[in-house]
Formats: structure tokens, C-alpha cells, sequence
């Protein structure tokens, strides 16, 4: 999203564009689909600045919530500290060691 939003705005102003209806349907036809193109369908922004502000504070989520994905680590894995409880049929059907018989 902010490498799209840096080579937009540089093609803007290379191409000398102020139209401003112009600029913001030319960023939502370049979007990519995802939750912020889906945004931009259900609320139109009026302007290009809107799409900016807009766009700046999306990439600013998408950072944070990647930086707790990255940083969120298990110390130790969940299974490790549970004990495997025996089931009632393998007790049950578990072959005995044969008892010595001793003579009176």
C-alpha cells in the first residue's frame, strides 16, 4: 500500500494531473482488492487528499497489527506443560507382568 501510494502520487505529479475527480478514480481502478479497496467502495471519497489520510492511517495499522504478529512468541509450546491422561480401555486390556508363584 505505501510503495502504491508513493509511485501514484509520483505519476501525479509527473503527469501534471489536477483534476481532482480524475486522480481519485484513477487510485481506486489501481488499487489492489483488500479491505482498503473494499473502503474505498463503500465510502467515496470526495477528494484525493480524503484518500490520502485515508491511506496513510490504513498503512499505519497494517504496521502495528504486523508488529504484534512478529513479536507475540510462546515461550514454551502449549502441549509441553499438559500430562496425557491414560485412557480407561488401555489400562484395562494392558497385558500384567506375570506374578511369580512361590510355594507355601
Amino acid at each position: 500500500m505505501k510503495e502504491f501510494l508513493h509511485r501514484f502520487g509520483a505519476q501525479v505529479v509527473r503527469l501534471n494531473l489536477t483534476e481532482e475527480k480524475m486522480m481519485v478514480h484513477a487510485f481506486r481502478k489501481g488499487i489492489v482488492p483488500g479491505p482498503f479497496s473494499e473502503s474505498l467502495i463503500w465510502n467515496h471519497p470526495k477528494t484525493f487528499a480524503e484518500i490520502k489520510r485515508r491511506a496513510v492511517a490504513h498503512i499505519l495499522a497494517e504496521e502495528e497489527l504486523s508488529e504484534k504478529r512478529t513479536c507475540v512468541v510462546p515461550t514454551r509450546p502449549r502441549a509441553a506443560g499438559r500430562l496425557q491422561t491414560l485412557r480407561i480401555h488401555e489400562t484395562a486390556t494392558e497385558m500384567k507382568a506375570p506374578v511369580k508363584q512361590q510355594p507355601y
